[in-house]
């Protein structure tokens, strides 16, 4: 027998995956995970033992063993070599030992980092609050109206180890470039209010140039951003361009561009980031940032379009948004579109790129709009799950239920039911809402869902991500008709063998926020409750076949076997 293992890195963390190429191991009670860091031998571990009342195994940790086949390790840090071994454990829970005769080989040394191509990189936070490291920050014995109170004031407050814990690489990265900008900032946001990043806008004094929208606002409230636009304008020096839509639209864009001493632009970020706590903190977010004169000029033509057209979308800024244009980064084709547009150009050229997509479609989605049965009006989430009987591997998270999309066929108690492929079996594993840990299950304590209704806030489609021809799509764009024909957004795709790194890290990004929702969604339905790891080996059954086979298959890259020669 041998146990295949891969691992990749998104700059956060690494994700491992394993699977052997044969049946189940007998009397395997787990797979101890060993880490080489630096030279330094340790184990990642189970956070439970096969009892509620065992002690955590200092000495040994692999004697809690992991029953799964996909993990995470969040203990890396950027710049950390790393290398790993899987190891099956066997025996009764009493009488635990490794195999190292059936262990995998030790993975290649791999760099943590956000850098994916010289000029590429990408940045994640952690603000998946349904999860058990926060609920224990939060001291989880409170009820959860006093939780999410507390994480309201814990955002709040710069240098909470919290705080910066949840807006993780992202959050730093942010702040870092503001802090070390050479030249001028261009931003066009849709939200602003976090503390440390008003404070280091205001330390850019006249350098900072914004394009300030009036937010999610509404007849009550016709600008949200009004507290800080006031505060910055009695700064005097930030440069602060009102952008105050109508009703409907949204002036929606998160970009910034950085400049050099000379005014020229070099860099821009972009991704699903709003300039707020609870878009750093408490929902999950990213940052793409293209190091690249020529894509960081284009977002600057548009930051100076947004502020010449004031309050209005003349026909000129349409037009110019429903040209395509491309560049090549570091072998990476880059084709950045800005809505509104025309005739939906931006989700046309989308569109193209799912229809064709050979082996996978993963995503996260904050609001892409309602079911259509026109074509034209399909978000890309619909475009995706149409695609479901054609053999790709999908997987995703979406962050709210969508009449006739996401409970096709009706509610029956699951998150989300979809129908699968050729025996359509119901599945609750294509796509998931955000679930969390209502009550103690074990010594798994209740969850926050954060500090408002929004957690999954990404928007992101990756295809591909090790075939011949991966693709990322990510930016402030919904990925759906309203927002290409109605709102200031932006949608950029990245694509080709070059982008293989980049799209395998966003993939990462997904599948472990997926998995910590199909996690809460089981442990949550099992009759009885779930009680922690099983004292036998018919655990593995469920993850060696089926869907879930299919699934350890495309993330360890191994092939489904051969059909035997028919006669």
């Amino acid at each position: 027998m041998t146990l295949h293992l891969a691992v990749y890195n998104n700059g956060d963390h690494a994700a491992l995956a394993w699977l052997p190429d044969g049946p189940k191991i007998p009397d395997c009670r787990g797979f101890a995970l060993k880490r080489s860091r630096g030279g330094q031998a340790d184990y990642l571990h189970n956070f439970l033992g096969f009892s509620p009342t065992d002690v955590f195994p200092a000495d040994a940790p692999w004697k809690w063993p992991i029953q799964r086949y996909l993990w995470w390790d969040y203990g890396v840090a950027p710049g950390d070599v790393v290398k790993y071994q899987v190891i099956p454990v066997t025996g009764a829970a009493n009488a635990l030992a490794q195999r190292p005769d059936l262990a995998s080989d030790w993975s290649p040394e791999l760099t943590i980092s956000s850098q994916f191509t010289p000029h590429i990189s990408a940045y994640f936070n952690k603000g998946v609050v349904a999860a058990q490291w926060v609920a224990r920050a939060l001291q989880q014995e409170d009820p959860q109206e006093t939780q999410r109170k507390a994480l309201l004031e814990i955002i709040a407050k710069p240098g909470d180890p919290l705080r910066d814990a949840l807006g993780a690489l992202l959050k730093g990265e942010v702040l870092s470039l503001l802090k070390n900008a050479p030249g001028d900032v261009f931003a066009a946001l849709y939200e602003l209010n976090d503390p440390e990043l008003i404070s280091a806008l205001k330390t850019l004094g006249e350098r900072a140039n914004l394009v300030l929208a009036n937010g999610a606002f509404s007849s009550q409230k016709p600008d949200e951003n009004a507290a800080v636009r006031a505060d910055l304008d009695a700064t005097k020096t930030v440069s602060v361009s009102d952008r105050m839509v109508s009703e409907g639209h949204f002036a929606h864009n998160k970009f910034a561009v950085f400049c050099d001493e000379a005014k020229a632009a070099q860099t821009v970020l972009t991704g699903s980031t709003n300039w707020t706590m609870s878009g750093l903190c408490t929902q999950a977010n990213n940052g793409l940032l293209i190091d690249d004169h020529a894509v960081a000029d284009r977002f600057l033509t548009q930051w100076h379009a947004l502020q010449q057209a004031e309050n209005a979308f003349p026909a000129s800024l349409i037009a110019a948004n429903s040209q395509q244009q491309q560049f090549v980064v570091d072998d990476v084709t880059v084709t950045p579109w800005f809505a509104p547009t025309s005739a939906q150009q931006d989700l046309q050229y989308a569109r193209n790129l799912i229809a064709n997509a050979q082996h996978a479609a993963l995503f996260l989605f904050f609001n892409p709009g309602t079911y259509s049965d026109d074509p034209m009006k399909e978000t890309l989430l619909q475009d995706i799950l149409e695609r479901r009987d054609s053999g790709l591997y999908i997987r995703g998270v979406v962050n709210q239920e969508i009449a006739q999309v996401t409970d096709d066929p009706p509610p029956s108690g699951a998150p989300v039911t979809l129908i699968g492929t050729q025996d359509e079996t119901p599945l609750s594993t294509d796509v998931l809402v955000p679930a969390n840990i209502k009550s103690k299950i074990g010594n798994f304590d209740p969850e926050p869902l954060g500090a408002s209704p929004v957690m999954v806030h990404s928007k992101v489609v990756v295809l591909d991500p090790w075939g011949d021809h991966p693709v990322l799509m990510t930016g402030s764009h919904n990925l759906g008709v309203k927002a290409s024909k109605a709102n200031d957004d932006n949608l950029v795709i990245l694509e080709g063998q070059a982008a293989t790194a980049l799209a395998s890290a966003y993939a990462v990004n997904i599948i472990a926020i997926f998995q910590a929702y199909r996690w809460n969604h089981y442990a949550t339905t099992q009759p009885g409750g779930w009680h922690g790891p099983e004292d036998n080996d018919t655990w593995q059954d469920g993850h060696l076949t089926g869907e879930s086979l299919t699934e350890l298959r495309f993330w360890t890259q191994q092939p489904a076997p051969a059909a035997a020669p028919a006669g």
